[in-house]
């Protein structure tokens, strides 16, 4: 109320109306919501092996249930499809080469995190499992950290718990970063899954990956992207597996939620830091390792929506931000969401970059991708014209299979030699090749595509000082 209307009022004889409209004022203010956050992620979950994205396996009931009540991204895809550079990326809402972690390294210091931020707004800041990923810790610093319940579906509802009654007795809203670290490897019902059952703390209280709740190879369907093979068959049973007793880690954190009174005033975001972890997927910018579709409820969203645009997960900081009601922060990458739901365009989401550096292991192999719907372009920095690439991903069973079969089929010869030979410059066509085998970078009739998608990556990595950049300028020569 400004001096003028006081005077009127009280010129007017109205101190009781105008009493009343101060009082209403007083109490919006005091009743708007101050909302938690709980952000949930899956480990190495590839993007179709929920119910809600198309699935046909039993594999995530609780996830599916959620999904129905969130609004879906359906074409994210995480900027970095490693574990630590990706966490940071989308802890940072910033590329890895703006952020500092191009691979299993710390954040620059000084860089802004969703950590650093909610916590300088009041928030009690949790987390379960995976924060040896996001370092250092003066900006990931958190209120609570808990380990070892990241495939221990009791004893993560536990922890979760924990944390709510933490917060609360803290009273302050709470931040809650709850990682379920399934379907990782190793997977549930390998020989390596038993053996780290069997030495895990609180193993009785495990929701047990026994035979009665494994999927048998005969069930499953194998991804289009990998060889319908046996021993590539059994693996995919394992993950499949693990997808499940994930589900079941997602459905004891529902229940806590519930249980603490706090599902009604939380946001909650889900997504999985990147694809499977099988060759083609994790660790590299084919479809399979970035495509990532994100969960996003509040409370009072309305009618939730799918949306198709292309969307990057260093965009769910700033919208996490956005639909807390916090301050916009400065230097970002990513993009907040809600004009999107709001039914406004945004320019720039026909596309996705995505990046690879460093990976576990140390070693460098060098990748960007530009995605459109019906195409993809590739530049990998690292091909030396020997079979040298290498991640972890490529461990275990599946790996050694197709490279096996490729000593009698030369299709899956070939198919081993793309992953572990690579080229500098891949184009696919999604249309008709959507787990990218046909390297179409010749083919004249795609000259104009190629050049357009080349055109975006190179103003991408000028605007963002890509490190890569002059590599990527030699090969445009």
């Amino acid at each position: 109320m400004n001096i003028r209307l006081l005077l009127l009022y009280r010129v007017i004889g109205q101190w009781p109306l105008l009493a009343a409209l101060l009082t209403g004022h007083l109490l919006h203010a005091a009743e708007a919501p101050k909302w938690n956050l709980l952000f949930v992620t899956a480990d190495d979950m590839n993007a179709d092996s929920s119910g809600w994205m198309g699935c046909k396996l039993p594999t995530t009931p609780n996830l599916d249930a959620f999904a129905a009540t969130a609004h879906q991204f359906r074409n994210d895809h995480v900027t970095v499809p490693i574990c630590q550079p990706g966490r940071s990326a989308f802890m940072t809402g910033r590329v890895p080469h703006r952020n500092g972690a191009l691979g299993f390294q710390p954040i620059t210091p000084g860089t802004p995190t969703l950590t650093s931020v909610l916590k300088a707004a009041g928030y009690f800041t949790a987390v379960i499992d995976k924060h040896p990923h996001m370092k250092p810790d003066a900006e990931f610093n958190w209120d609570l950290k808990l380990s070892g319940s990241g495939k221990n579906p009791p004893l993560f509802g536990e922890h979760v718990a924990e944390c709510l009654k933490a917060a609360a007795d803290a009273k302050k809203p709470f931040f809650l970063n709850a990682n379920i670290t399934d379907p990782h490897r190793p997977f549930a019902n390998s020989e390596k899954g038993s053996e780290q059952k069997a030495n895990t703390k609180k193993a009785a209280k495990r929701d047990a990956d026994g035979e009665a709740k494994a999927f048998k190879p005969e069930e499953v369907t194998v991804p289009t992207f990998l060889e319908d093979i046996p021993e590539v068959r059994r693996e995919v049973a394992q993950y499949y597996t693990s997808v499940r007793r994930f589900d079941t880690s997602f459905g004891e954190m529902m229940k806590a939620l519930r249980a603490a009174g706090r599902e009604a005033d939380t946001v909650i975001v889900f997504i999985s830091d990147h694809g499977m972890s099988f060759p083609f997927s994790k660790a590299t910018v084919y479809r399979n390792g970035t495509w990532s579709p994100v969960l996003l409820r509040w409370p009072g969203i309305g009618q939730p929506q799918k949306r198709e645009e292309f969307t990057s997960s260093v965009d769910i900081l700033p919208t996490l931000l956005e639909v807390l009601k916090q301050p916009p922060l400065a230097g970002v990458d990513g993009r907040s969401w809600l004009p999107l739901l709001r039914g406004e365009s945004q320019p720039s989401r026909d596309f996705v970059i995505t990046h690879v550096n460093t990976v576990s292991s140390g070693k460098a192999f060098p990748q960007r991708c530009v995605r459109t719907r019906d195409f993809s372009y590739q530049f990998h920095a690292w091909p030396n014209g020997t079979p040298h690439f290498r991640v972890e991903a490529m461990n275990g069973i599946t790996f050694n299979a197709l490279a096996k079969a490729g000593e009698a089929d030369a299709r899956i010869k070939s198919r081993v030699e793309q992953l572990t030979m690579g080229k500098p410059e891949q184009f696919f066509d999604l249309r008709t090749d959507p787990d990218e085998r046909v390297n179409l970078i010749t083919d004249p009739k795609h000259a104009a595509e190629i050049t357009r998608l080349k055109q975006l990556l190179i103003a991408h990595m000028e605007k963002t000082a890509d490190p890569q950049l002059e590599s990527f300028r030699k090969v445009l020569k």
